[in-house]
């Protein structure tokens, strides 16, 4: 199934941001491309797709650099435009998907996206297991931090109660891993079961 029934979607390339369905993140919008792309948004379906910068972009950034062909779709939540014309604006996560095909006709990028489908694991025991493991890390993780113990005790309390797997992934993977390289292949890997287990492998499984 195509993202927005085969319309294309605004491509926002960056250097470093990788958004995860479910996740919010804020971004800010200056140049005048993607101001237009952004005034086209709140206009149509709200819906941008973040994609990664592949290495070596920086000599063609302002043309149309090599990107990771894995993107994020968010739907656009909230915005603020400032005096200078730029925006902060919020982003949700929504979906995993794949360029299929850009267009060319506006300032900025659009491509037809495909949705791309997670494999969560099929037992109950197995789901069960990744949770506990998941929720330990989190658990050993806030005790060794200091300072804001009331937030993170929701935040675990929150992390006990969600069911979906994929997501307590993606989530640690946001808030706990740094290196942008390694956001991608957790974003490119659909199979729940082996994306946990290299998650947990990077975090060091308690």
């Amino acid at each position: 199934m195509k993202v927005l029934d085969g319309r294309p979607v605004p491509l926002f390339p960056l250097p470093s941001v990788v958004l995860y369905p479910r996740i919010v993140q804020p971004l800010h919008i200056f140049e005048p491309r993607y101001r237009q792309m952004l005034a086209e948004v709140l206009d149509s379906h709200g819906k941008i797709a973040l994609a990664l910068l592949k290495p070596g972009f920086e000599s063609r950034y302002h043309d149309s650099p090599e990107i990771h062909a894995v993107v994020s779709v968010g739907t656009l939540v909230t915005y603020r435009t400032r005096e200078d014309g730029s925006s902060d604006v919020v982003l949700l996560g929504e979906c995993r998907a794949r360029v299929v095909e850009e267009m060319e006709g506006k300032m900025y990028r659009r491509a037809s996206l495909v949705r791309l489908q997670e494999r969560q694991p099929h037992a109950v025991q197995q789901r069960e297991n990744l949770r506990g493991r998941l929720g330990r890390w989190l658990r050993y993780a806030v005790d060794g931090l200091e300072g804001k113990k009331d937030s993170l005790a929701r935040l675990q309390h929150s992390f006990k109660k969600e069911s979906d797997v994929g997501f307590l992934v993606d989530f640690l993977v946001y808030h706990f891993l740094e290196e942008t390289e390694v956001r991608q292949e957790m974003l490119e890997e659909l199979d729940v079961s082996r994306r946990a287990e290299t998650l947990l492998e990077r975090l060091g499984d308690r």
